[in-house]
């Protein structure tokens, strides 16, 4: 296989009926220029002889595993050992693409994160669609997040950059602060619903855990001080108050970029 601009990475463990759904809506694509990688942590529960008939069938598998690791990023750091695409798209075991021609409706264009809308499943009737903003600033990762299944992300940015596996929720996230407010890479949304999210995942059923981690490197990476003051400005941005002072919003503006350049300049200095 030629160099293929999107590598589509899967993580697995014993959940051969959600591997399953993935893998359909793969196929089901109607885009081409992909390969596909999955990572299985040694299940027990078929899905290594389902991965083993999808090779079978599929010229676009083009790695596959099944051993024990670490956790869910160790298999992530897997995959993207092996990627060749100039784009990593992690779509883990139980997610689906929301329809045939998603991935035909991106345009890969160099930006270092594409970000599309996610669908959280509760069940059959219950559901929540994720859409992140036009503009990303730090006062919006330091509260919330990019769905990391709709996140198309260049390769170049895992580089000498895994994820880190001592935090077993938010590495994705901590990649995304790193890269897109420390080193203020490139970001683009498309407002097209890419995935459905299966929410009894880890991430979504260990909220406090994710939650405490989040906590514990903010501590580790951003005064207290600066944390604090910054949500005072994002708290005052979305008052009555902020929306109706154009003058207090401009001058809160400038502050927010002058907080933003010392919380790069201490994130330094503490790295």
């Amino acid at each position: 296989m030629s160099t293929p601009t999107l590598s589509i990475i899967t993580v697995n463990f014993n959940n051969n009926p959600g591997l399953q759904e993935t893998i359909r809506s793969v196929q089901s694509q109607s885009y081409t220029d992909y390969e596909h990688i999955i990572i299985d942590a040694n299940s027990v529960d078929g899905s290594k002889e389902t991965i083993i008939r999808y090779s079978a069938e599929s010229p676009y598998l083009s790695y596959w595993v099944s051993e024990p690791d670490k956790g869910i990023y160790d298999g992530m750091n897997k995959g993207i050992e092996h990627a060749k695409g100039k784009y990593i798209y992690f779509l883990n075991s139980g997610d689906f693409l929301f329809g045939p021609n998603v991935l035909s409706s991106i345009l890969f264009d160099g930006t270092s994160y594409i970000c599309g809308n996610m669908r959280m499943v509760y069940s059959d009737t219950e559901y929540e669609d994720i859409v992140p903003p036009e503009k990303i600033d730090g006062l919006f990762l330091l509260k919330s997040f990019l769905p990391h299944p709709a996140s198309f992300i260049h390769h170049s940015l895992f580089v000498n950059q895994e994820y880190r596996t001592d935090y077993r929720i938010i590495s994705d996230w901590i990649h995304m602060v790193d890269n897109l407010i420390l080193k203020g890479c490139s970001y683009k949304h498309v407002n097209i619903l890419i995935s459905n999210f299966d929410s009894t995942g880890l991430s979504s059923t260990n909220g406090s855990i994710g939650l405490d981690e989040r906590n514990k490197w903010i501590k580790e990476n951003i005064p207290t001080r600066i944390y604090d003051s910054l949500m005072e400005l994002d708290n005052f941005k979305n008052s009555i108050l902020g929306s109706i002072i154009p003058i207090v919003n401009e001058k809160k503006h400038r502050t927010q970029k002058r907080m933003k350049k010392i919380v790069l300049l201490l994130s330094k200095i503490l790295k």
